[in-house]
């Protein structure tokens, strides 16, 4: 069995995933830590005693317990500080969206993770649905909408559209269209328009990509679409600890700092580039956003 390690209970996926592992055939969790910020010491005990998993102290204490670890924490500025130790103990890691909040961060995880497997951003790309766009596609256009929190749900679209892209991001401007809207060119000279804050009501992600065919998807957050892709999610996580592939990782950090770029396009109105000198010093601050952040479950 894969013994898992989960770093932080803030939000619903903890307890998501801690299921799905108990059911799972080849994985377990093993050990959990959380630092308390948003559940307090009976939640982590509980979860503990359902799923017998060992609760640390101190989270790298899981340093050669466990297989690989799901850096889980709300506050993406933790991210870095948490993931680093086990990227640099060879354990691969998975960790929750978003990525981070500053380059400093996204630089500092990635040379981490040269020689480690990296994994994780948004569930949403492992969705089925999202599986049907035609691959391989330059020069088409795609078009997103998303809800919510710009940056921490904004990194659902945008992970989704790398993933689909599968190609490193060029620039990124903001659009003249309403709302939080930006349009990213990739070098394979695919074309996005992204809007983080849909006028409508539902919670949902749609996609539409023109290309040598018209394919649209949604999203939404019913149970199965939540089992549908978190499963999926998982079962690639677990491909990346047997087979130790850091190709997922470049994506990821790219998705990353693609998320940071346009949260800097959004901020200063002119265009971002991966090498700006804005993108540089651009940081997004986690700490308001867990201090109204509460949990589904």
């Amino acid at each position: 069995m894969v013994d898992i390690g989960i770093v932080g209970l803030d939000t619903s996926h903890g307890e998501s995933f801690a299921k799905r592992l108990a059911s799972h055939e080849e994985a377990t969790l093993s050990a959990v830590w959380d630092g308390g910020s948003v559940r307090d010491e009976s939640y982590t005990q509980s979860i503990c005693d359902q799923y017998a998993a060992r609760q640390y102290a101190d989270p790298h204490e899981m340093i050669g317990d466990v297989d690989g670890v799901m850096i889980l924490t709300v506050d993406w500025e933790t991210h870095r500080t948490l993931a680093v130790p086990f990227l640099e103990a060879g354990i691969p890691t998975l960790i929750d969206k978003p990525i981070a909040g500053s380059k400093e961060d996204i630089l500092a995880i990635g040379q981490a993770a040269t020689e480690t497997p990296l994994f994780g951003g948004s569930a949403v790309p492992y969705h089925s649905a999202v599986a049907t766009f035609e691959p391989d596609c330059s020069s088409r256009a795609l078009y997103c909408v998303g809800y919510d929190d710009p940056f921490y749900y904004g990194s659902h679209l945008v992970d989704t559209v790398c993933r689909i892209v599968d190609s490193d991001w060029a620039t990124v401007s903001p659009a003249n269209d309403p709302g939080r809207t930006v349009e990213i060119v990739f070098t394979d000279g695919t074309y996005v328009t992204v809007r983080l804050d849909s006028p409508g009501t539902k919670k949902q992600f749609s996609f539409l990509s023109v290309g040598n065919q018209t394919s649209a998807v949604e999203v939404g957050s019913e149970p199965s679409d939540m089992e549908d892709m978190y499963r999926s999610y998982l079962d690639a996580y677990l491909e990346v600890i047997e087979t130790r592939s850091t190709v997922a990782g470049k994506r990821i950090l790219d998705a990353a700092s693609l998320l940071l770029g346009i949260d800097a396009a959004l901020e200063y109105g002119q265009p971002i580039t991966p090498n700006s000198r804005a993108l540089a010093e651009h940081v997004v601050k986690g700490d308001a956003f867990l201090e109204a952040y509460s949990p589904y479950y």
